[in-house]
């Protein structure tokens, strides 16, 4: 690939680079709209992982919200 002006290893870098930003962000609200939550909390956590999408993801699975409701 370095006759093409390719360097492998960075672009093996810019790939997994690529792949955090946009994956984990969909992943995220992928698992965020399987679970039942409804209002305020889900609106907050798709405002959060969408304006910072590799911050909010990560804090999104540290915290791990539960869908249950409190009464």
């Amino acid at each position: 690939m370095d006759a093409l002006g390719i360097n492998g290893a960075f672009l093996l870098i810019q790939l997994i680079t690529i792949i955090l930003l946009i994956g984990l962000p969909v992943i995220a609200l992928i698992d965020l709209a399987k679970k039942k939550m409804n209002g305020t909390p889900l609106a907050l956590w798709v405002l959060v992982i969408c304006a910072v999408p590799l911050l909010g993801a990560i804090a999104y699975w540290i915290v791990k919200p539960t869908s249950e409701v409190r009464q």
